[in-house]
């Protein structure tokens, strides 16, 4: 299974569409149709998710960047995945302190938390075979 360029990129470029469409939908902050229940009316609070939004939007235009050569791009898949990685802890702290969020928040916590590491460890199986197989 972890042996298929082809495969990888069709996973990483559905995976990617995730934050994409919610970070586009995001970008409309405490207005994001996405959120069930109205959100307070807090400045600080929209400027964040509006921010954080177009961050989870460039993580998916990243990913589809490096996509055609994903072979190549060890390190720079390895920065994508970190910052999804660290995104999915983060989250992992507010359930903590504040409990658990609406269901495809904590649907989203399990792709942060397991595709990264997944998709990290593909790249790279498929990055050392395409260097053994030049050698």
């Amino acid at each position: 299974m972890f042996k298929s360029k082809r495969a990888l990129q069709i996973v990483i470029a559905i995976l990617a569409a995730a934050p994409l469409v919610s970070g586009i939908l995001g970008l409309a902050g405490i207005y994001n149709p996405l959120f069930s229940e109205t959100l307070p009316a807090d400045l600080v609070l929209d400027s964040n998710l509006r921010f954080l939004n177009a961050v989870s939007v460039a993580v998916a235009i990243a990913f589809y960047c490096i996509l055609p050569v994903i072979e190549k791009e060890t390190f720079a898949c390895r920065v994508i995945c970190s910052a999804i990685l660290l995104g999915g802890l983060a989250r992992l702290i507010s359930i903590y302190e504040l409990g658990i969020p609406p269901f495809f928040i904590s649907a989203s916590l399990i792709l942060e938390l397991l595709s990264p590491i997944l998709i990290m460890y593909w790249q790279r199986r498929i990055a050392v075979r395409v260097i053994r197989d030049k050698n």
